[in-house]
């Protein structure tokens, strides 16, 4: 079988690892995420060769974006997208040698329907674990992002066609607007946040109320997200 040249590429994934990287760092992630085509598996050698023109703050900070497995180290991501990507073009070859046109027809679909659903769940699972991110990031909390019940909610809105930044904005908008109510902050939590009245916080008028000392850290966050996102400031 010959090389398969391509892999499943996800933008989300990679500007959520590289957009806060400096140039150099970036450049050994970019290379990294190339050898995974050949190595699943970046040993401990080769990390070196690819880090040797970084200082230890650029190493340190290249660190962050790599999972450490028994061998070595690896972008997650990417070496799941080569995976399913080698595992499909296997399954693909195997059929051509069918002679049975039918058969090959009908498992040929089959294949591409799995991995459209799986890719989807990947996507899926990589937005769910942005939001939640964002969410702790804004409320200074630590819900967790493998909650099935959370997990459930916010495909429930994706489904419904609403996206990353409609969350963000929510988190933002509920902030404003129950962060100083003793009776309504103990509601910004993902089961009420992300019911089935996500629409209205979504378009909810934003109202001016002072807030509290433990939001005033994420007040200036939400606006800064805001400024850069083309939204309104809050006055």
């Amino acid at each position: 079988m010959g090389h398969d040249p391509a892999f499943l590429f996800y933008p989300g994934d990679y500007l959520r690892d590289t957009q806060c990287l400096g140039e150099n760092t970036q450049v050994a992630y970019d290379r990294i995420m190339c050898e995974h085509m050949r190595n699943i598996c970046i040993t401990q050698k080769q990390l070196k060769f690819f880090t040797k023109r970084l200082n230890e703050d650029e190493k340190e900070e290249l660190m962050f974006t790599l999972t450490k497995i028994n061998g070595g180290y690896q972008i997650e991501w990417v070496a799941l997208s080569i995976v399913k990507r080698k595992a499909y073009s296997e399954s693909r070859r195997k059929n051509s040698t069918k002679k049975e046109e039918i058969i090959s027809k009908t498992y040929d679909n089959h294949m591409d329907n799995e991995i459209k659903d799986e890719d989807k769940s990947i996507n899926e699972s990589g937005i769910v674990k942005e939001i939640i991110e964002d969410l702790n990031f804004v409320l200074g909390s630590d819900y967790r992002t493998s909650s099935n019940k959370t997990k459930e909610l916010i495909k429930s809105r994706l489904n419904e066609g609403f996206t990353l930044d409609d969350f963000k904005i929510v988190h933002r908008k509920m902030l404003k607007s129950w962060g100083n109510n003793p009776e309504m902050c103990k509601y910004l939590r993902p089961i009420t946040l992300y019911s089935n009245k996500f629409e209205s916080y979504r378009n909810q008028m934003e109202t001016s109320s002072v807030l509290n000392q433990s939001g005033i850290k994420a007040y200036l966050i939400g606006q800064e997200w805001l400024k850069k996102h083309g939204g309104s400031d809050v006055k």
